[in-house]
C-alpha cells in the first residue's frame, strides 16, 4: 500500500467512485469524502479499503479536516453551489498546503455564457489557476454519456432518442481512470488541462442506430422542441435549477460545442488504453436496465410517463432565473462562438 493518501470528494458519484476505486487498485491509500455513508457505493469502497470521511463539502470546517495529512485530492464541484463549493475548497487546499489537485471542471467554461452553471465554472477554474501553494490539473470532460440515458423509456420503448449534437460523448469510468493516473504521477500535469472524449465522434443518428443495434429496435434521433425538453425534465422530477442550465448546453451541442476538439486521445495517453467507445458505454450503461426490455407493461409505463410530460405546467424560466437572482449579462454568446474560449480551449 502506498503511504501517499488521496482524497476524493464526491466519492460516491459518477466519477469520484470509479477514481476511487481505481487508487486503491494503484495501491493508494484512499479518503472517500461523502454526505452519506450509508449509500452501495460508499459501503462498496469501504469494504475496498478507503478511509470514508462524512462531511459537507461546502462547510470549509469539514474540508479542512478532510485535508489533514492528505498530498492529493481529487476535487468535484456538485451542482447547484458550484461557486460556493469551489471557493471553499480553494481556500482549504491553500490554507492546508495540499500539493496536488485535480479539479473536475466543464468543457463550455465561460465568462460568456448564458448558463450561471458554466459561468461560475469559469470563475472556480480561475480561483484554483491563482493558488501558489497547490500544484492544479484540470480534467476538462463535454456532455457525459450518461445524460442520454437519464430518461431511458421514450428511447427504449418508443426509439425516440435526443438529439444533443455531434458529440463524443466520455465515460463516467474513463474519467475517473483518468484522474487516477495523474494522481499517480501528478508531476507531469501540473498546470495542464485535459479534454476527456470516448474514443469516435457521432452524429447523433449514429448514436441512436448503436442503441438501437444494442436493445434490437429502431432509433431515431429528433432535436426536441425546448418547451417539450422542459416539461419531460419537470415530469421526471428535475430541480427548476438545473433544468434552466440543461437547455444551453442542448443548444452549445446542436451549434456543435462538443464536437470542437473531439475526438481526443487523453485516456489513451493518460491511462494506457483506448478510450471507451459508444457502444461499449451503451452495454454497459444498459445492461440491468428493465426498460430494455419490450412489454406490455413496460409499454404502459412509458404511455403514462409521455401523457404526464405532455399535461404538465410549462415552467416560467425567466420569471425563476430572476427570483433566483442569476446575473443576465449582455451579448452572452455559446462557448464556440467566443473567441476568448476559443483560445483557452483550443489549443
Amino acid at each position: 500500500m502506498n503511504n501517499k493518501k488521496i482524497l476524493v470528494t464526491a466519492a460516491n458519484g459518477n466519477t469520484g467512485f470509479p477514481a476511487s476505486k481505481e487508487l486503491l487498485k494503484l495501491g493508494f491509500e484512499v479518503r472517500a469524502f461523502v454526505r452519506n455513508p450509508q449509500t452501495k457505493k460508499a459501503k462498496e469502497l469501504k469494504e475496498l479499503g478507503a478511509e470514508i470521511f462524512v462531511g459537507d463539502i461546502q462547510d470549509i470546517r469539514d474540508v479542512r479536516k478532510s485535508l489533514e495529512n492528505i498530498e492529493s485530492a481529487y476535487f468535484v464541484p456538485t451542482y447547484p453551489n458550484v461557486l460556493f463549493q469551489g471557493s471553499t475548497f480553494a481556500t482549504a487546499v491553500e490554507e492546508m498546503k495540499t500539493k496536488n489537485v485535480v479539479v473536475l471542471t466543464q468543457w463550455l467554461s465561460s465568462n460568456s455564457h448564458p448558463s450561471v452553471y458554466t459561468k461560475e465554472h469559469w470563475l472556480v477554474d480561475q480561483t484554483f489557476k491563482r493558488l501558489q501553494n497547490t500544484n492544479i490539473t484540470f480534467v476538462n470532460p463535454g456532455l457525459f454519456a450518461f445524460v442520454y440515458f437519464m430518461m431511458p423509456e421514450p428511447m427504449l420503448q418508443f426509439g425516440m432518442m435526443p438529439d444533443f449534437g455531434t458529440n463524443a460523448p466520455p465515460s463516467n469510468e474513463d474519467i475517473g481512470l483518468t484522474v487516477a493516473h495523474i494522481l499517480k504521477k501528478p508531476e507531469p500535469h501540473i498546470g495542464k488541462t485535459y479534454c476527456i472524449t470516448s474514443r469516435e465522434l457521432l452524429k447523433p443518428q449514429e448514436m441512436a442506430d448503436i442503441v438501437g443495434k444494442i436493445v434490437g429496435r429502431k432509433i431515431k434521433a429528433d432535436v426536441l422542441p425546448e418547451s417539450m425538453l422542459l416539461k419531460m425534465l419537470r415530469s421526471y422530477g428535475f430541480p427548476q435549477r438545473d433544468a434552466s442550465q440543461v437547455i444551453h448546453y442542448v443548444k452549445d451541442g446542436q451549434n456543435g460545442g462538443f464536437a470542437l476538439k473531439a475526438p481526443t486521445t487523453t485516456v489513451q495517453d493518460i491511462v494506457g488504453k483506448p478510450a471507451d467507445d459508444f457502444e461499449t458505454i451503451t452495454r454497459r450503461y444498459l445492461k440491468n436496465n428493465p426498460m430494455v426490455k419490450q412489454s406490455l407493461l413496460n409499454k404502459l409505463r412509458t404511455m403514462g410517463i409521455m401523457m404526464k410530460a405532455i399535461t404538465t405546467t410549462k415552467w416560467n424560466m425567466a420569471k425563476f432565473e430572476k427570483e433566483q437572482g442569476f446575473p443576465a449579462f449582455k451579448n452572452m454568446m455559446s462557448s464556440n462562438e467566443s473567441e476568448e474560449w476559443k483560445s483557452e480551449h483550443l489549443i
